[in-house]
């Protein structure tokens, strides 16, 4: 289970990291080329400041859930001591 959690949390930021990549390479395409106005740029921006804050709390939520199967697995394991 821990495996997966590092694979979703790994996942979250790839596509943090690809898209901020993304926004950067648009703005200086945009200012090489005059194609991107700036309402565009703000718009990419905007888009991922908003997925950078959705990347933090899905990795919130990762974390809560495996603490969450951290104490099952516990309880299980001590349940299965007492038989």
């Amino acid at each position: 289970m821990p495996e997966e959690v590092a694979i979703l949390i790994l996942v979250g930021m790839l596509g943090g990291f690809s898209l901020t990549g993304l926004s950067m390479i648009l703005k200086a395409r945009g200012r090489r080329h005059g194609e991107v106005s700036r309402e565009q740029v703000e718009r990419l921006t905007d888009a991922v400041e908003t997925l950078h804050d959705q990347m933090y709390q899905m990795r919130d939520s990762v974390a809560e859930l495996h603490e969450r199967v951290d104490f099952a697995e516990r309880l299980l394991t001590k349940g299965e001591g007492q038989n």
